[in-house]
């Protein structure tokens, strides 16, 4: 049985809204790489800069069975692009972008080492909301990174007209 007229929209923008905001999910929200104190740095022998690398790690699609919270890890050398497969997990973690580009390693000899955080929640979450929360107890050099924890990134809906007996 269809709609009644004009609930179609009403009904579609909120079920829209619930996925976008309300979906649990896992994102990165914190990073630690060695020799990093902070987001404006560089890291000799790679290609991008830290707020770049970053905003990389925020596209990593991550899905972790059965705990809140994990830490991964990242060691690279040598040559070459770092994508999100060469993070090293245990069985609880599936990365589901293996492919996606972190940064590129543009010298033979440079090494890239980091610890990345990745929490369980709903929604969006800026940096600037945990860091007063953390600051007491964040060491120097771990970066937070805002979260946006929904698996969905994108929705859209569409409302076609129907036709019931004599009505439209």
């Amino acid at each position: 049985e269809p709609l009644e007229r004009g609930f179609g929209h009403t009904l579609g923008n909120a079920l829209r809204r619930i996925l976008l905001s309300s979906m649990p999910g896992c994102a990165v929200t914190e990073v630690e790489i060695d020799g990093v104190l902070h987001e404006y740095s560089t890291k000799e022998g790679v290609q991008e800069d830290i707020l770049e690398i970053l905003l990389n790690l925020k596209g990593l699609a991550v899905k972790v069975e059965g705990k809140d919270e994990v830490i991964l890890t990242l060691n690279k050398s040598g040559a070459g692009p770092v994508v999100a497969g060469d993070i090293t997990h245990d069985g609880d973690v599936e990365i589901a972008n293996p492919e996606h580009v972190i940064c590129h390693i543009t010298d033979d000899n440079a090494e890239l080492s980091m610890r990345i955080k990745v929490e369980r929640g709903r929604g969006y979450v800026p940096a600037s909301a945990r860091i007063h929360t953390e600051e007491d107890e964040r060491p120097i050099g771990r970066l937070l990174v805002d979260a946006t924890f929904s698996p969905v990134d994108r929705i859209s809906y569409a409302v076609e007209a129907a036709r019931v007996e004599q009505r439209t």
